[in-house]
């Protein structure tokens, strides 16, 4: 396989994209004005050690259009840190960021937050030891066209270390198989990152099987995403690949719903509302550490993003329905819940941006009294 053709998922882009022109427009109907300012008092504490990071330098970042640095500060001895926040009609997004043993820790600060209390800001230890580690495959969705089948896998990596550590290795801190390489094309990988945004990764194939990427895998749960499509010879796809951890049971989503699904550990779990998939449960075999199904039966030919579809002045031979996407999964006591996270974020975004217009115009209408009644007296 060419890893040269890979391509970066479209979305991280289309979200920061989405992101920054919301920000920018608002910034134009509402011109900055100063306001005052805010001081936000901050403590960076090692979650390794549970001491303060003294001497631990921490960087203000403010975010708007892209990601400027506004600012840095060095922690005293008991971890604690100072910044102030200029205050405008206009006051962008805040984010914290301190780098240790070559590792990001993030924290966002919003503008309405309330900084009556300092904020912490948690760095670790670093370890390559996979002691703690556990990555189980949760969810998958297999969605064919024609003979080709879209794959996308949600893994969670839980990062239990104890102390807790920051897994980092050159040699990979995640390790993943995929069906024959020769069958393959578009794979892509990611990282969930702060928002749910993901951070595209390059994986790199390993000399005995399988790929690796190296993102340093932080105390807790860290999802990573992995998409590609396999293209078989016929409409009998046997799909197989090797699973590097301790065997665990998979939930599949199949789409269309009208495909037969065979394999041994294959069972039947109803139908998802959301994407009309048929529901699989597949155990993976213990014995060859691997998950495998076979699939059988036509499908219709799918449209992904920018292709052509209908009404769009062009002829079709046939129908063609859209490539099912996953949505981004929300953590929550380890559960995954396949619901629209994704228009979940979005209508937080704009709920953010209508509490920030509201607050900017009841600024804006006090400082217009103010001034009003400065010119009466």
């Amino acid at each position: 396989m060419n890893l040269s053709n890979h391509r970066s998922h479209p979305f991280p882009f289309l979200q920061q994209l989405f992101i920054s022109a919301v920000l920018l427009q608002a910034g134009v109907l509402f011109p900055s004005t100063l306001l005052g300012e805010r001081t936000l008092l901050g403590r960076v504490v090692n979650g390794t050690t549970n001491r303060p990071a003294s001497q631990q330098k921490v960087e203000l970042l403010t975010l708007g259009e892209g990601m400027n640095k506004n600012a840095e500060a060095v922690a005293a001895a008991d971890g604690s840190f100072r910044f102030t926040l200029a205050e405008t009609t206009s006051s962008p997004h805040w984010l914290l960021r301190a780098i240790y043993e070559g590792v990001n820790y993030n924290l966002s600060v919003t503008p309405d937050q309330d900084l009556s209390q300092p904020v912490t800001l948690t760095i670790y230890e670093t370890t390559q030891s996979p002691a703690g580690i556990e990555v189980s495959l949760p969810l998958m969705l297999a969605q064919a066209s024609g003979n080709l089948l879209y794959v996308q896998q949600q893994y969670l990596l839980d990062n239990a270390s104890q102390p807790k550590k920051t897994l980092t290795a050159s040699v990979g801190t995640f390790i993943f198989d995929t069906p024959a390489r020769d069958l393959l094309s578009e794979l892509t990988v990611s990282v969930v990152g702060l928002a749910g945004i993901p951070l595209p990764q390059e994986p790199s194939p390993r000399a005995e099987g399988g790929y690796q990427i190296s993102y340093p895998m932080k105390p807790g749960l860290n999802e990573i995403r992995v998409s590609y499509k396999v293209n078989y010879p016929t409409n009998q796809r046997d799909f197989k690949h090797r699973f590097f951890y301790a065997p665990g049971s998979t939930k599949v989503l199949i789409l269309p719903a009208s495909l037969q699904v065979s394999g041994s550990g294959v069972q039947a779990g109803g139908s998802d509302p959301r994407s009309q998939a048929a529901i699989y449960r597949v155990t993976l075999e213990a014995k060859t550490a691997a998950i495998q199904f076979k699939l059988a039966g036509d499908a219709p030919i799918i449209a992904e993003e920018g292709e052509h579809g209908p009404g769009d002045g062009h002829d079709h031979d046939e129908p063609k329905v859209k490539v099912v996407r996953l949505s981004n999964r929300v953590i929550e006591n380890k559960a995954f819940i396949l619901g629209g996270f994704g228009v979940v974020f979005v209508a937080a975004i704009f709920l953010a941006i209508r509490k920030k217009a509201a607050w900017r115009q009841t600024a804006t209408t006090k400082m217009q009294t103010a001034e009003t009644r400065r010119r009466r007296e």
